[in-house]
């Protein structure tokens, strides 16, 4: 299916904030991948080897910055939702560029102890907490800035900046470790946080989003009748749909890029450098898939993309399973990683569609607290799951489930113009009358003028 695509041209302040924002998502990244890609250093500096603990220290490490979000979804949904979205994306990439300068001056766990564990892990804490505000942040921020169809490739260019950040960082620390085995993890942290503090000064320069603008100022004190007719039925319906499109996307980006890495250094003994050149030749590929995906998002309707990409993994998972001896070769984990992570990593180029589905007022919560709270759970889920099945087949079958869920997500989520179409489909006579609908509808600008009219032929055919 088609959408349309007549070109929207963007005036240079949008493509500025547009670069501004893609510049301080990809730098936030690149501060809180470092950690996850020097896991396998880092777990020697700071976690004691030889306890009970051990196992469970190695999961909170990798897992703490995204067990903190559901608590910063509160505190940043509030803020972003209250006083504007730019805060939010300031506030997010200075609290990053602290943990950054702090995390290379932490004493080791020889010559701290228990301290050192403690510091540190308080310091990945802090990075999940700013992180918590920043994706979604920098996600709603472009849907409300950018008109159709750019917002679908800008939206998905949010995507490929957190696969970019992650693969300078890889990159980064990969040359750093090889060029100083001992101390040269610590470089990249001090690179990220001078990068940082330039990302914090980009984004001061930022005005804030018009849509959000324009909501304040129509705003009234008590709640639009619109917002209450519309979130009956379909709000209940999608905040469920929303957590099952999430469970395939986070269950690739730690089955791939934390369980895999685990099994490379632990069973087959790569060294870490080696990791660490491949995860980043699988960012590089899967960041360029998510900009295909963007340009893609022109053509063809983003949902049938979506769907596109789950229907290829449910093919794809049982050939793998019965054709992969298992994890026997770097080869064939970076085949397994290059295939999960590009058909499975996101949602892009539907996430402005999702995003315009909820009321603006309260969009930033509720988009942030389902993710946050989505993640967590999946990110620990997937990390027992891993570590208790045996057999490649049954990670295999682990992957298809979830991969059938999220599509089941895919169908149950109903985008605002569908929300739209139903209920007048459901009231072609009678009822709330087309006008009054449409008269509220056009205060909140839930629909461009174009689909408006389109809406309204459409609804016109079903009442003739």
């Amino acid at each position: 299916m088609q959408i349309n695509t007549v070109d929207s041209v963007l005036n240079p302040e949008v493509k500025k904030s547009v670069a501004i924002v893609l510049m301080g998502n990809f730098l936030d990244f690149f501060d809180l991948m470092l950690a996850v890609h020097l896991t396998v250093i880092l777990t020697k500096i700071f976690i004691p080897s030889n306890s009970s603990l051990t196992p469970l220290l190695v999961a909170f490490m990798f897992c703490s910055s995204f067990c903190i979000r559901p608590f910063a979804a509160i505190f940043w949904g509030y803020i972003g939702d209250t006083i504007g979205r730019v805060p939010v994306l300031i506030s997010t990439t200075f609290l990053m560029s602290i943990s950054c300068i702090l995390i290379p001056n932490i004493p080791s766990y020889a010559e701290w102890g228990t301290l050192s564990a403690v510091l540190f892990l308080s310091l990945r804490l802090v990075q999940g907490f700013a992180s918590g505000g920043e994706c979604i942040a920098a996600d709603v921020f472009i849907t409300e800035t950018v008109p159709k169809p750019k917002v679908y490739f800008c939206s998905a260019l949010v995507e490929a900046t957190c696969s970019f950040g992650g693969l300078a960082a890889c990159g980064v620390g990969a040359i750093c470790v090889f060029l100083s085995p001992e101390n040269g993890w610590k470089i990249p942290f001090y690179i990220g946080s001078g990068v940082a503090v330039l990302g914090t000064i980009a984004r001061r320069t930022l005005k804030e989003a018009p849509e959000f603008v324009r909501a304040l100022e129509k705003r009234a004190p008590k709640r639009k009748f619109l917002d209450l007719y519309l979130s009956l039925d379909f709000k209940n319906r999608n905040i469920p749909a929303l957590f099952a499109l999430y469970l395939f996307p986070a269950m690739a980006f730690y089955f791939s890029l934390a369980f895999l890495p685990s099994v490379l250094s632990n069973q087959l003994g790569i060294s870490a450098d080696r990791i660490m050149a491949q995860t980043t030749l699988v960012l590089f590929i899967v960041m360029c898939a998510e900009v295909g995906y963007g340009l893609l998002g022109l053509k063809f309707h983003p949902f049938n993309i979506l769907k596109f990409k789950l229907f290829s993994l449910l093919a794809l998972m049982p050939v793998m399973a019965v054709t992969i001896n298992g994890f026997t070769s770097a080869m064939t984990i970076f085949v397994i990683q290059v295939v999960v992570l590009c058909l499975g990593q996101g949602l892009s180029p539907a996430t402005p569609l999702i995003n315009k589905s909820f009321p603006i007022f309260g969009r930033y919560t509720y988009l942030l607290l389902i993710w946050a709270v989505s993640h967590s759970l999946i990110y620990l889920i997937t990390a027992y799951i891993c570590d208790h099945i045996a057999s490649f087949q049954g990670i295999c079958l682990l992957l298809f489930v979830a991969a059938l869920i999220s599509l089941g997500g895919v169908y149950a989520f109903v985008p605002k113009d569908k929300m739209l179409a139903v209920r007048l489909s459901q009231n072609p006579s009678g009822g709330i009358p087309l006008e009054e609908i449409m008269e509220e509808e056009a205060k909140y600008e839930i629909l461009e003028q174009k689909e408006k009219e389109q809406f309204i032929q459409e609804w016109l055919k079903k009442i003739s």
